[in-house]
C-alpha cells in the first residue's frame, strides 16, 4: 500500500463496478480511485457554479452591456477604451 496523499482518507463505497470502469475509462485515467476522486471534484464544482448562477440571478442577472438591456433603474455606458462603467444609485462599478 502506497504512501496517504494529504487531504485523502479511506472510505467504504457501494458503487457500480460497470460505472466505475467506464467513468475510468472516459476520464483516461489508470485507476478507478482517481476517476471517483475526478468525479466527486467535477461535481462538487458543478454544484458551487449552480449555487454561484442562483446568487446571481437572485441579484437580477447579468447586465448585457452590448445590447443594452437589464433592469430599469441600471444604465450602462461604454466608454472609448472598451471598458463598462455601470452607475447605480450614484455608484460607479468598472
Amino acid at each position: 500500500m502506497g504512501r496517504k496523499k494529504k487531504g485523502y482518507v479511506r472510505k467504504k463505497l457501494v458503487v457500480s463496478s460497470a460505472s466505475l470502469k467506464e467513468l475510468q475509462e472516459l476520464l483516461g485515467v489508470g485507476g478507478e480511485s482517481e476517476a471517483a476522486r475526478i468525479a466527486m471534484e467535477d461535481r462538487l464544482l458543478a454544484e458551487k457554479l449552480a449555487a454561484a448562477a442562483d446568487r446571481i440571478a437572485r441579484r437580477g442577472g447579468l447586465l448585457d452591456v452590448f445590447s443594452r438591456t437589464g433592469p430599469p433603474g441600471l444604465k450602462a455606458k461604454v466608454n472609448p477604451v472598451n471598458t463598462v462603467s455601470v452607475h447605480s444609485r450614484g455608484i460607479l462599478f468598472q
